[in-house]
């Protein structure tokens, strides 16, 4: 009986598994366009576009600005439909006013934070990138095998970008359209002057791989100027934090029996 229990329910789970999944992706069709929706008619079109601005220079191409720019006020409207009740019951006032905002600037520093970390790994990884892309073209690829050897080896999301700017050059366009448009969604100043690079050889008909392993050689110095820089910034800001957790306690350690001494000889 209870096998006969047990296949019964699995027979039915069966059945109404694919009816749950359809309903649930059309809750989920319809949540993603009431949002979109609310985007557009609460947000403005220049900040639309230059919250899809963000999202390429995020990497989250999947990602509709409109549907972005509605989840933001989304958030706030469920949390003050959230605490309206509770407000009845005697909740103060005071944290809507203060977590509304918060939840609505919270995506975008979730946003802000991972577009600089992405910027963060395409500039660690961009003069490897430089110099394998160098080699291969001085060993007689060309440049679409090139950037592809060159963004395996350094993987991360200069290759993803990369490989998307190589999908845009087999779709018919131009390579160097595809590189500038890549240098365009990842705003990396040291991506553009590569690219600007590239650009220029095939204008004017430079050597390629001498100029990628010049830039290479740019960026390496440049990066090498920063960490010295950032050296030096950090001898200044250690100056504070050493004078007053290690030279102040040891002076104090040091004077501290002899000014007790003092004290004891003139009688205080």
């Amino acid at each position: 009986m209870d096998a006969v229990f047990a296949a019964s329910l699995l027979a039915a789970g069966a059945v109404a598994a694919p009816a749950v999944a359809r309903s649930v992706r059309v809750e989920r069709e319809r949540v993603h366009e009431v949002l979109c929706r609310t985007g557009v008619r609460l947000v403005s079109e220049e900040e639309r576009t230059a919250l899809g601005r963000k999202l390429a220079e995020a990497g989250l191409y999947d990602v509709s600005p409109d549907w972005f720019a509605g989840l933001r006020w989304a958030l706030v409207g469920g949390f003050a439909a959230l605490c309206l009740p509770l407000l009845l019951f005697g909740l103060d006032f005071f944290w809507v006013v203060f977590l509304a905002p918060v939840l609505y600037v919270l995506p975008g520093a979730w946003l802000d934070s991972r577009i600089s970390r992405r910027k963060s790994q395409i500039r660690l990884s961009l003069a490897d990138f430089s110099v394998l892309f160098s080699t291969a073209l001085s060993a007689g690829a060309d440049v679409m095998l090139a950037l592809e050897e060159a963004a395996k080896c350094v993987g991360g999301p200069l290759a993803e970008e990369v490989s998307r700017a190589l999908k845009e050059c087999q779709t018919g366009g131009s390579v160097t359209e595809a590189l500038v448009g890549m240098a365009e969604r990842c705003n990396v100043d040291e991506l553009r002057g590569l690219v600007r690079a590239v650009v220029q050889s095939y204008r004017y008909g430079a050597p390629l791989a001498e100029s990628v392993r010049a830039h290479a050689e740019r960026m390496r110095s440049a990066r090498r100027f920063e960490v010295m820089e950032a050296a030096g910034k950090l001898t200044v800001t250690m100056v504070v934090p050493v004078l007053l957790f290690m030279l102040l306690p040891s002076m104090l350690v040091l004077f501290y029996p002899a000014v007790v001494q003092l004290m004891q000889a003139f009688g205080f």
